[in-house]
């Protein structure tokens, strides 16, 4: 379970979230709606911890992870598709896959969990030596997606998921 309390992240001078408090069991799904601006991806990167709280606290399960290091966090099971995929346009689609992995034990690739992704997103497994850059938008996506799937994180932070993607995948 993702528990915030009382927390605040700034830009700057700039007071982008204030008095956030959010409670995310296990199992459940919660999407955050509002118009640009108010501060989605600015919770999503600080749950991440790519933002540091000005305020408040961070819980996962029975962890305060608020001052924990990205790394720290994707190693206790936070998933994150940012915005604009992130993804590497130079390796192919499998080692992009691979590239998961690094933030937990790069040297223990789940190949089982690999070949998920790849029946989960077949045209992934079509493609799979192909340069990720070399994708379309909507394929790019899905491979952003399956290199998180990849670690079957607890917690999966989506960033506009539907961003590219064609209705039938969704």
């Amino acid at each position: 379970m993702l528990t915030i309390t009382n927390a605040a992240v700034n830009y700057g001078e700039s007071k982008i979230l204030h008095n956030i408090n959010l409670t995310v069991p296990n199992g459940q799904v919660i999407c955050l709606m509002g118009r640009n601006g108010v501060g989605k991806t600015t919770l999503l990167k600080s749950i991440m911890g790519l933002l540091k709280l000005r305020r408040g606290e961070m819980h996962l399960d029975d962890a305060n992870m608020t001052n924990w290091a990205t790394s720290q966090r994707a190693r206790a099971g936070i998933g994150y598709v940012p915005q604009g995929r992130g993804i590497f346009p130079y390796l192919t689609v499998y080692e992009n896959l691979l590239m998961g992995f690094e933030a937990t034990d790069p040297r223990q690739p789940d190949l089982e969990a690999v070949e998920e992704v790849y029946t989960t997103f077949p045209v992934l497994k079509e493609m799979r030596k192909r340069v990720a850059g070399t994708l379309s938008g909507g394929q790019q996506q899905q491979l952003a997606f399956g290199r998180v799937l990849a670690r079957r994180p607890s917690l999966l932070l989506l960033d506009e998921p539907t961003e590219g993607i064609q209705p039938s995948i969704m």
